[in-house]
């Protein structure tokens, strides 16, 4: 394609596809890899840089469009659905609760396919990178039930930290919540962003998760939503939003 010189600055085509609302930038990265991404008909790379505007980008042969509306959704994921746009084997996905939503929104992180609560779906992919990088340290909150008794040492290490992947990995708060029948609960705050966080780390203090229910992202909290439902963010949410992860 023709370029005019020094017209458009180029950028890397992961940002482009999240800015685009196509996936996160980390799933956008995913795509790539896949050989789903192709650049003025060639098939993409990772860390390849493209000038939005001017050259031709797709996505499952796709063209990907700028600058459209930006949506931002919250929804109380159930269990049973995977936190995903798509799955090659038909399991339920999220984007199957929100039929009437017509922009095409992604999933700001991640709840695992057995847990349920808070989940936003957005196209606004530099919101989606501010949330979910740890370094903008926005906490996650989570209600977790787990076989066992209550047992104060178990906060402390919490607290101390927990090496995972090699890496000493803080929540930023942990405390008991009620418990009953053989089952405790506990409140978990934290702003990593690993896989399966919250689970391995109560399992490397001895206690196996029986559920796990997320409640609030930043100042967004799970109140007066059914579970299965969704609505949209106002626009003080979303500055709200956009202030936790600035600091």
């Amino acid at each position: 394609m023709n370029r005019t010189p020094g017209s458009q600055e180029t950028q890397r085509l992961s940002k482009v596809l999240a800015q685009a609302g196509v996936a996160s930038r980390r799933a956008a990265d995913r795509l790539i890899q896949e050989g789903r991404v192709t650049v003025n008909g060639k098939v993409a790379v990772l860390g390849q840089k493209v000038t939005p505007g001017i050259d031709d980008i797709r996505v499952d042969n796709k063209p990907v469009t700028q600058n459209q509306k930006r949506v931002y959704i919250m929804l109380h994921k159930p269990q049973g659905y995977l936190s995903t746009c798509q799955d090659p084997f038909g399991r339920p996905i999220v984007l199957s609760l929100i039929p009437e939503v017509k922009e095409r929104v992604f999933p700001v992180g991640r709840l695992d396919f057995d847990s349920e609560g808070l989940l936003l779906l957005t196209n606004d992919g530099h919101l989606a990178y501010l949330l979910t990088h740890p370094k903008h340290e926005v906490i996650k909150e989570y209600v977790v039930e787990v076989s066992g008794k209550r047992n104060n040492r178990k906060i402390k290490e919490l607290l101390s930290g927990i090496i995972i992947d090699g890496k000493k990995v803080y929540v930023d708060y942990a405390k008991f919540l009620d418990s009953s029948d053989g089952s405790v609960r506990l409140l978990i705050g934290v702003h990593e962003g690993q896989k399966h966080l919250v689970k391995r780390l109560c399992k490397a203090v001895g206690y196996e998760v029986k559920r796990l229910i997320r409640t609030r992202i930043g100042p967004l909290a799970l109140f007066g939503l059914e579970k299965g439902k969704w609505r949209h963010l106002t626009r003080k949410e979303v500055q709200a939003l956009y202030k936790a992860a600035r600091g």
